[in-house]
């Protein structure tokens, strides 16, 4: 949902006009409230949202609060009774309501639930109350949260989420359990001894015990990352090193194959792979070069000069441009480390 810049106080007349409307519309008598949720001193406290007396919605253009609404049910409408789509919908009105107008947007999302979703707004109310709440938390405590180690602030964080969300923390955050769960498999793969096909085999049973049925589904949206996750593992790029030519093309094919690439996309890796190992031969080459020409030249327009005619010499002319700026930047690609696969 893209905000767009609107009046503020236009937008809240029309949302409190929406609300008024449908309360005037479907009241026959004095309307029973929802029970409010309990709120600990430290959460923000919600207030009610506004009982404007009967009236008629103002006069004035609803089209981008209807194309808001429209997408929100395309995206939402047939999961919000799940605590993650009940989440992520809050955030993006949240986001949305606090641009274009960021004193009125509490009443203005209050007053948008209950006339928008009246089937779930007890439950997108109280879904309001911890999110806010967390939210303050975070912030509050960010500099605390700095300090910690890695497995301290996760514990702190995770105690906080079950505190507001109880069980439905761990369905609100469960990609984040998903990809800590994996970390940990990766951790383990890179511990045991094996061939990196091995290894990539021990990988995608990994990936198919965290994720499940979904996991094809993960595999296919996340190929290239889940890829050079496995890649960087330090046991397969010593591997990589040590081997051959010949048999380190055919073990990243092996890699890629075994974590679902087609065998259109394994030809196109492998000429990639080559023209990797094209471009770094080159880089070690006009490296050695250009430490020789250091040796040999002090600083000055000679060895200046020096360096960039070799450069040119080895790159090519419009090559050499961005070859020269990365180096008056202090960046010099061929130092980088070579990590098979992925550079």
């Amino acid at each position: 949902m893209k905000p767009t810049k609107v009046q503020g106080l236009a937008l809240t007349s029309l949302v409190l006009g929406i609300a008024a409307f449908a309360w005037y519309a479907t009241s026959a008598g004095t309307p029973t409230p929802d029970a409010s949720p309990a709120k600990p001193e430290s959460q923000p406290v919600i207030a009610d949202a506004p009982e404007p007396a009967p009236e008629m919605p103002v006069d004035a253009d609803n089209t981008e609060l209807e194309q808001v609404h429209d997408q929100l049910l395309a995206t939402y409408g047939s999961h919000l009774d799940q605590p993650k789509s009940q989440i992520r919908m809050l955030e993006e009105m949240i986001r949305y309501l606090s641009t274009i107008d960021p004193e009125h947007w509490h009443e203005n999302l209050l007053a948008l639930l209950q006339t928008w979703f009246p089937d779930h707004h007890g439950a997108l109310r109280e879904r309001l109350t911890a999110l806010l709440a967390y939210q303050s938390f975070m912030e509050q405590e960010r500099y605390a949260l700095r300090a910690m180690a890695p497995g301290e602030r996760r514990d702190f964080i995770w105690a906080k989420r079950r505190e507001l969300f109880g069980e439905d923390a761990e369905l609100i955050w469960q990609a984040e359990l998903q990809n800590q769960a994996l970390s940990q498999s990766l951790q383990s793969i890179e511990s045991v001894e094996g061939t990196p096909l091995n290894k990539a085999r021990a990988y995608t049973d990994a990936i198919e015990q965290t994720y499940g049925e979904q996991a094809n589904r993960v595999l296919e949206n996340r190929r290239q990352e889940l890829t050079d996750r496995f890649l960087s593992l330090p046991s397969v790029q010593s591997s990589l090193h040590q081997q051959p030519v010949s048999e380190r093309y055919a073990t990243l094919r092996g890699i890629r194959s075994e974590l679902g690439m087609d065998e259109e996309a394994l030809d196109r890796w492998g000429n990639l792979d080559r023209t990797r190992d094209e471009r770094w031969s080159k880089g070690d080459r006009y490296q050695a070069k250009r430490e020789a020409i250091l040796d040999k030249y002090d600083q000055g327009p000679e060895r200046q000069e020096a360096l960039d005619q070799l450069t040119e010499d080895v790159f090519g002319k419009d090559m050499a441009e961005v070859i020269r700026s990365e180096e008056a930047a202090g960046y010099y690609r061929f130092k980088e480390e070579r990590v098979f696969g992925q550079n």
